[in-house]
């Protein structure tokens, strides 16, 4: 009665749990109040004081201190026994100890709160999300106001909330697809202030006992500044790559001026130089000598004529106005009566095998690669060297060859020597190193392409192919006669 209680009986489990006798129990009515740990004994004896009053049960749970010190969990259940007349006559309960359960409830309170602390410290939003399109969040991490300015009440109280801020760009890339069981894109999502926030949207499929999927569980981790660095580093690549191509035209220019200066002024000098010879008055030249000097003249005019169209050429190319005119042409003739009547090919040994074939092509354009070629075979071979140029089907289209049997042109320079302004090493050769990229950009401009390979028996194979997949023939046709 009152703060005290009197024991009847009490079990020898007393004697274990908390190291008193059972004779203590009985003798001493403050021995259970005593021993309530003093931040349990005011409710423990509010509802003692109650349950005398009422006689409702009772029951709790609570705290007592052992003997030597050590803390033991209880759980008391009574109830009121009465007697026979009605009255109340004594209480009669059980105390269970729960502390081992109290313990791991303690830990594993312990281990939610620190779990809970990592979810809501950490720089990233923690989500757990229903299946499927616009069925919204279970849980979201406080941090999502932090970086989108939406508070979780937010996400709960909008289900269609995620998809209306995903940017529209990427509006395909935020729904995984369930029967793949991990999920990692990277997206952007508009915060409330109207920020783009880039994020690495990571989840992972939860399933049940049965493996169906239930929900969704990742993180939205904020990379915008890596995003913002990722693109930095680009534009700095981007400018590295300009001022490299910047450093190239530059050598490139350097190149191309030495080549011009010298090609302009080599027949240059030589028109200046027979013209004033024809013009002097003391001179008296028969007329073979004469119409010889004029020739010279001439054909050094006609090299000048030829140099100022490849240039004026690859810079139309360059500027992407250039548009090929396609036309039943026979290439083959085309080629024999080209290489046949060219000035560089004059007291060259020269073996053509160029039968009749008619393709849809340009012809100017054909002839201008033919041209380039010859012109490049003499450049760079002795005047003993065998040309030899042939024409055959391939494909359906041309392939035209131009083979020397002279130095030949090393691996590493194979690709090198149709970029605009590249020369080769040929000892004493020089030039503007534009012919050879005009012939490979009329061949790309006819679907096809050009190369160099090594001739078999030594020396050089030009090869250009036209293709004529890319154009229509069937309203192509064989010239007439």
């Amino acid at each position: 009665t009152g703060d005290g209680l009197q024991v009847v009986y009490i079990n020898a489990q007393v004697r274990d749990l908390l190291g008193m006798e059972p004779q203590e129990w009985v003798a001493n009515p403050s021995i259970w109040s005593d021993a309530i740990h003093p931040d349990d004994v005011e409710a423990v004896m509010a509802m003692n004081a109650q349950t005398e009053i009422t006689g409702d049960p009772f029951s709790t749970e609570y705290r007592m201190i052992a003997r030597d010190g050590h803390i033991v969990w209880f759980k008391d259940e009574a109830r009121l026994v009465r007697g026979e007349d009605g009255e109340p006559a004594f209480w009669q309960g059980v105390m269970i100890d729960i502390t081992a359960r109290k313990h791991a409830e303690a830990q594993l309170a312990e281990t939610e709160e620190r779990y809970r602390t990592l979810v809501e410290q950490t720089p990233t939003i923690t989500y757990i999300a229903s299946l499927g399109r616009g069925n919204g969040v279970l849980y979201v991490s406080p941090q999502t106001e932090a970086i989108l300015g939406y508070t979780p009440q937010d996400w709960y109280a909008d289900p269609g909330l995620w998809s209306s801020i995903v940017h529209p760009d990427d509006l395909e890339r935020n729904h995984p697809d369930p029967s793949v069981r991990e999920h990692s894109q990277r997206y952007r999502l508009i915060a409330r202030d109207g920020r783009e926030v880039w994020v690495q949207d990571q989840a992972r499929l939860v399933v049940d006992d049965a493996g169906e999927p239930k929900f969704w569980q990742g993180v939205l981790i904020d990379i915008t500044q890596q995003q913002q660095n990722e693109a930095l580093e680009r534009d700095l690549a981007s400018e590295r790559r300009t001022s490299e191509q910047l450093r190239e035209a530059d050598a490139m220019k350097s190149t191309f001026l030495q080549a011009v200066s010298h090609d302009l002024r080599s027949p240059l000098a030589a028109i200046h130089g027979l013209a004033r010879t024809l013009e002097r008055d003391d001179l008296h030249l028969p007329p073979d000598q004469a119409r010889d000097l004029a020739g010279r003249i001439a054909s050094n005019a006609l090299r000048l004529d030829r140099m100022v169209a490849d240039l004026l050429d690859l810079e139309r190319l360059a500027a992407g106005v250039v548009e090929p005119s396609f036309t039943p042409v026979d290439v083959g003739a085309l080629v024999h009566e080209l290489a046949a009547n060219a000035d560089v090919m004059a007291g060259r040994r020269l073996e053509l095998d160029t039968a009749s074939l008619v393709i849809p092509a340009d012809a100017m354009m054909v002839e201008r690669i033919v041209e380039n070629l010859l012109g490049n075979a003499a450049k760079h071979t002795p005047e003993d060297s065998c040309i030899w140029v042939k024409v055959e089907r391939d494909d359906g289209g041309a392939l035209i060859t131009v083979e020397d049997d002279g130095p030949g042109v090393p691996v590493d320079q194979r690709e090198r020597i149709f970029e605009a302004f590249t020369q080769g090493d040929t000892a004493g050769a020089r030039g503007a190193g534009v012919g050879l990229a005009l012939v490979a950009q009329f061949a790309a401009l006819h679907g096809g392409e050009a190369w160099v390979q090594e001739r078999p028996g030594g020396g050089a194979s030009f090869q250009v192919r036209l293709a004529t997949e890319a154009h229509d023939t069937t309203r192509c046709k064989p010239p007439t006669k």
